[in-house]
Parts: C-alpha cells; structure tokens; sequence
C-alpha cells in the first residue's frame, strides 16, 4: 500500500512551504521619506520639514500627492507609469499606515496641497505622550528602533555605524 509514503510526501511538502519566508511588506513611503536619518522614529524637526519633504514624492510636481505617488516602490525599485498598459496588474495599495491617516484628512488616499501643507500639525496628533517625537509605538509603520536602514525596510540600508577608523584603539 503506497498511502503512507504519499502522506509522508505531502506533509514534508506542507511543512516546506509552511517554512518558507514570505517578503516583508514593503516599506511605508511615508515612513521612509519623513524619517530622514532612519533611526525609526520622527524627531521635532523631522515632523517641522514634514511639508518639504512630502513633496520629494510629488513625482508631476503638481504639489499633490496622488495615490500612486504614494505607493511602495515595486520590487526593483522601478515605479510604473500611470499611462503603462501593464498599470492594471501592479498589486493593490497597502491599508492607510497610521501616518497616512493622520495627514490624510479628508481619507481619500491621496495627499492634497493644503493637507502637506498642514502635515506638521497633523503628525503631532499622534504624539502621545507629548514629547513633540513620534515613534515607533505611535506609528507602528516607523519600524523596530534596532532595525538597520530604512524604516519598514528589511534592514541593510544603512550601516549601524559611520564608516571610518576602527574605535575605541
């Protein structure tokens, strides 16, 4: 009887896949751009140039954000074309990261002037122990404090220290 081996087969071919890491979520675009020295956190300046540096994402520089402006970047980092005919099969948007919806006002998953505009004040809605910060508690999206490189990213982006000189010789 061939019933055990194909069970045993199958299990193993289970507990494989079972096994198998799935890609981490890409990072949150938001996260990213506004935690400029990476450290998982926004510091008060960081949120102060909230307004500045959302609009490094305004890819027509129309000063809005639209919703595929605000997408990850796809894997290898090469962002499609509104007009690309494949457009249709890119995946859909991730679920609104808590920074999204603090800027986002009005919740139509885009980014209007006046909403970067006012992003500095909106952002520190979600500083709640007022400590004019915002970190990764707050906004889950900003990533683990002792992950190396970019917030939401898999680490590796950035070294965990300057290069240079061996210290402490």
């Amino acid at each position: 009887m061939k019933t055990p081996k194909l069970t045993t087969t199958l299990l193993i071919a289970i507990a494989s896949c079972a096994n198998a890491q799935m890609p981490p979520p890409p990072p949150d675009p938001l996260a990213v751009t506004l935690d400029k020295d990476h450290d998982h956190k926004l510091t008060a300046r960081e949120i102060r140039n909230a307004p500045k540096s959302l609009l490094k994402l305004d890819e027509d520089d129309d000063g809005a954000l639209s919703a595929e402006e605000l997408r990850p970047e796809p894997p290898g980092g090469k962002r499609r074309k509104k007009d690309d005919a494949n457009a249709q099969n890119q995946p859909p948007p991730p679920p609104p990261s808590v920074l999204m919806e603090a800027i986002d006002t009005d919740g139509d998953g885009t980014l209007s002037k006046d909403e970067i505009e006012k992003s500095a004040e909106t952002l520190l809605k979600l500083d709640k122990d007022d400590d004019k910060k915002i970190d990764n508690t707050e906004a889950p999206s900003l990533g683990e404090p002792n992950q190396d490189g970019p917030p939401g990213g898999g680490g590796g982006g950035r070294p965990p220290h300057p290069p240079g000189p061996p210290r402490g010789r």
